[in-house]
């Protein structure tokens, strides 16, 4: 009797295992499924910016539709909230774009990788985004719908005049010294620095108001201090480029700085660094031409004909 309960514990043991196996198959399949979703979605809403030609390269194309598309990462199917928050960030993204034309774009791209497991959901259901800018939700900001530029597109020429370069006159095109990739990092990056930011420049305003030796010193310590952990957050950064308070609409204006350049030079300038080295490295005009790489290739340019494919 001992031995038959023995062997039937033994046996259901036995049993037991494929049962495991099989389920440990049946999470390796759902997750992958997921990863299948989250794939075919960035790719539907690249595709659609692409129609667009909201950006200025593959590797643009590529960074923002995956930060669009963040919300719903491994939300299989996404809910309203979800395709609600790929709205907000499109529209951070592109001001050009209206947002009927935002939803629209986002929700024909979930219809195309979830099909009708977002039928439910309709564009009409999404309430409006509100303040797209972001920040810290006081009503000034939450209110403002004008905090967005109708700035034009880098990618399109706006007229002719002279590079900021190469110095010749020709055509030119609008380059984000922060590139639109990197937005959604500075911007918090900023939010963050905001204390030290607004520090500096009253600890700035105050270094013309004393005589006081020993007091000078101790001011400059505390902007040394706050200097280097102003350039861990934002880079290299001169204080006085940054707003002396940080809001909505203050850090959008810095977001949306620009240089004019030739398309050659805003090509050559993207080959040479990366987007990342731009927005934290090379943010400002004087920042670039102190690059000896970019400055060589705007030397040459400079000698080179306009119209000439260089």
């Amino acid at each position: 009797s001992q031995l038959y309960v023995f062997d039937e514990q033994k046996m259901s043991r036995r049993n037991k295992k494929p049962q495991k196996k099989a389920s440990s198959r049946s999470i390796d399949s759902a997750v992958t499924i997921v990863q299948e979703k989250d794939a075919i979605f960035v790719e539907c809403i690249r595709n659609r910016l692409e129609t667009l030609n909201l950006c200025s390269g593959d590797d643009e194309y590529s960074s923002i539709s995956e930060e669009i598309a963040a919300p719903t990462i491994h939300n299989v199917p996404p809910v309203e909230d979800d395709l609600e928050n790929v709205i907000d960030i499109l529209l951070e993204y592109f001001d050009e774009v209206t947002e009927d034309d935002a939803k629209e774009l986002v929700f024909s791209a979930a219809t195309d990788a979830w099909g009708a497991s977002v039928a439910h959901i309709t564009p009409a259901a999404i309430k409006s985004v509100g303040n797209v800018c972001g920040g810290s939700g006081d009503e000034s900001d939450s209110k403002s719908n004008d905090c967005l530029d109708n700035d034009e597109d880098d990618v399109d020429y706006i007229g002719e005049g002279e590079c900021e370069l190469c110095e010749r006159r020709i055509k030119l095109t609008r380059h984000h010294l922060i590139p639109k990739s990197t937005w959604p990092r500075i911007k918090k990056r900023m939010w963050n620095a905001a204390p030290v930011i607004e520090s500096l420049h009253s600890l700035s305003s105050h270094e013309y108001t004393t005589n006081n030796s020993q007091k000078m010193r101790r001011l400059q310590e505390t902007k040394e201090e706050l200097q280097c952990k102003l350039e861990k957050m934002l880079g290299t950064v001169k204080l006085s480029n940054l707003p002396t308070i940080i809001t909505s609409n203050t850090i959008r204006a810095h977001l949306t700085q620009v240089c004019l350049l030739c398309r050659q030079c805003h090509s050559a300038i993207h080959r040479i660094h990366t987007e990342w080295e731009l927005a934290m490295e090379y943010n400002t005009m004087e920042r670039l031409l102190e690059c000896d790489e970019i400055m060589k290739f705007g030397k040459w340019a400079n000698k080179q004909r306009p119209g000439n494919k260089i």
